[in-house]
Order: C-alpha cells, then sequence, then structure tokens
C-alpha cells in the first residue's frame, strides 16, 4: 500500500495539465492590471482637458 501512495505521489507532482491555464491566468492578470494603470494615469489627464475645453467654452 505505501508503495502505490508514493506512485500516486509522483504522478502528482509531474502532473502538468494544469499549468498552462494557469500562465494564462497570470497573463491576463498582467494585462488587466497593465490596463488599469492605463486608465487611471490617462483618466486624470483627460478629466483636466475636458475641464479645460468646458471653462474656455463659457
Amino acid at each position: 500500500m505505501p508503495c502505490t501512495m508514493m506512485i500516486q505521489l509522483r504522478r502528482f507532482l509531474r502532473d502538468q495539465s494544469g499549468a498552462t491555464a494557469i500562465e494564462y491566468a497570470i497573463i491576463a492578470a498582467g494585462i488587466a492590471a497593465a490596463i488599469a494603470g492605463a486608465i487611471s494615469i490617462l483618466g486624470v489627464s483627460v478629466t483636466a482637458k475636458w475641464e479645460a475645453v468646458s471653462t474656455a467654452l463659457r
């Protein structure tokens, strides 16, 4: 019985079937963070421009 447990443990440790999904999830999280950062930075700039235009039109 212990031999069977060791074989199953070795199979589990060598199994990489979920590795690709995890890699894609990490890439997607990085892209989402970059987009959120860009929106945050550009949002302030765009808001300032719209306020300048609004003030100029008054």
